[in-house]
């Protein structure tokens, strides 16, 4: 389990989280003897779901997982999974980990996707809990595999391990730089996927300058072989970013001075905060923290706190709280989110100090 007893996994202090935000393993399995989800016929859907439910239910820590059922959700629980990457398209069911850190779609793409979310570089730990896992679970689930392919699975790539690792990274200085091209090279010769984090907001540019960056393919080399590769590509890519930053905070202090300044300044002050701003600001403070320019608040809040202002976490916020709102935004839902936003978000940086500046 983990360490942080009581927080959510993205709320918890993990490594080089100045660039690293979080990471997440997943794992593909398939049930053999079943068609894979976008082929069943008859029952075969309920089926597949009743075999899985079952599984997790009798684990030796059974009691640590909640099995729901997709339809069960209201729409507003939904928006906060989708929001944390657990919920994805079309899956029938959900099983989650009392701690957050891990839960398995069932009926997605493929009968199961088991995964993992750790804040900041910690692909091993995640690695490791899916292992565990699966082990497990593989007492009471016999998965479809071959000698040739290894797992089977819906889409070829995910073949092999049945792997997938991905990493949301903040790459403010590169970016700003002029040196991104670095970063996407590096990830073009080892066969990475990066793309904007936040691909519903971010038009022109990634939303915070975050940017979201995954492996391809499950089939080259052992599992270890794979995780080792990826964690090796994420500190390369940390190191480049840093000094990046560093150089960039000898040239150019007087901009980067401003960018926090404004972003503390909007932040404190402002009475709505839409979420591209409120992610932006966050990503300002990101770097005034990493140089040095603040003090007076972690990494692992600001990580957080890119979770606790997306709409669906404060729609639960809303309806679930005895808020007090303007009498001009009373009846616009839009604008109490917004405004609840800015509160959020200064609740968070109370304890910020610009002492540094």
């Amino acid at each position: 389990m983990n360490n942080n007893e009581g927080l959510s996994w993205y709320d918890c202090p993990g490594e080089a989280m100045d660039v690293v935000v979080s990471t997440r393993v997943r794992f593909a399995r398939n049930l053999a003897n079943f068609p894979f989800p976008s082929n069943f016929k008859n029952d075969d859907c309920e089926r597949v779901q009743m075999i899985v439910f079952a599984a997790f239910s009798q684990l030796e820590n059974a009691a640590d997982y909640k099995a729901i059922e997709s339809k069960n959700l209201d729409d507003n629980g939904a928006s906060i999974l989708i929001e944390r990457g657990v919920l994805e398209n079309h899956q029938t069911g959900i099983i989650m980990r009392n701690d957050g850190f891990l839960s398995c779609a069932v009926n997605a793409v493929d009968h199961l996707r088991l995964s993992c979310f750790k804040n900041g570089l910690d692909l091993r730990k995640s690695f490791d809990e899916c292992v565990e896992v699966d082990q497990s679970l593989q007492k009471y689930l016999q998965f479809a595999a071959s000698y040739s392919f290894g797992y089977l699975t819906q889409k070829l790539p995910d073949c092999g391990s049945g792997i997938k690792m991905s990493a949301r990274v903040y790459l403010g200085a590169a970016a700003m730089c002029g040196k991104f091209n670095i970063i996407v090279d590096y990830c073009k010769e080892n066969k990475l996927r990066i793309e904007p984090a936040f691909p519903s907001i971010s038009q022109g540019s990634a939303a915070g300058l975050m940017y979201q960056i995954s492996t391809t393919d499950a089939f080259n080399g052992s599992e270890l072989d794979q995780l080792a590769s990826f964690e090796a590509c994420l500190k390369f890519i940390t190191e480049t970013e840093r000094k990046i930053s560093s150089e960039y905070a000898d040239n150019k202090k007087t901009l980067i001075k401003n960018s926090v300044i404004r972003a503390y300044t909007i932040a404190k002050f402002s009475m709505l905060i839409s979420l591209r701003e409120g992610i932006d600001i966050i990503s300002d403070l990101k770097m005034g923290l990493r140089i040095g320019l603040i003090s007076g608040i972690q990494d692992s809040v600001l990580s957080g706190l890119v979770y606790k202002i997306q709409r669906g976490y404060l729609q639960f916020l809303l309806s679930d709280g005895n808020f007090t709102f303007e009498e001009d935004i009373l009846n616009d839902n839009n604008a109490k989110i917004d405004r609840l936003r800015a509160l959020v978000m200064q609740e968070a940086f109370e304890h910020i100090s610009l002492g540094n500046l």
